[in-house]
C-alpha cells in the first residue's frame, strides 16, 4: 500500500461519507449528497491508487459505503516500498 495516497484518501473520503450521510438525514439535500459523493469518489480514487489499482475504481463511490467495502476487499497490487538496510 502506498501510504501517501492512503492518507489522502482518508482525508478526503471520510468527510465525503459524513457529508453524504448528513444529506440523507436532512431530507435528501441535493447539494450535500452531490458534494459528499464527489468527495467520496475522489477519496476512493486515491485509495485505489494506494492499492496499485486503476483510479477508475474510484467510481465505486457512486455506491456509497458498498463501494468502500468492495475496494477494501481488493487485493493490494502496489509494489512493496524499498526497505532501508540498517548497518
Amino acid at each position: 500500500m502506498i501510504k501517501r495516497y492512503n492518507n489522502i484518501s482518508l482525508t478526503v473520503g471520510i468527510p465525503g461519507l459524513i457529508i453524504q450521510i448528513a444529506g440523507y438525514l436532512m431530507d435528501n439535500q441535493p447539494f450535500l449528497l452531490l458534494a459528499g459523493t464527489v468527495l467520496l469518489i475522489i477519496g476512493l480514487v486515491y485509495y485505489a491508487k494506494a492499492k496499485g489499482r486503476s483510479p477508475a475504481w474510484g467510481f465505486m463511490g457512486l455506491l456509497s459505503i458498498i463501494g468502500m467495502i468492495v475496494l477494501a476487499c481488493l487485493k493490494d497490487m502496489a509494489p512493496e516500498p524499498a526497505k532501508k538496510e540498517e548497518n
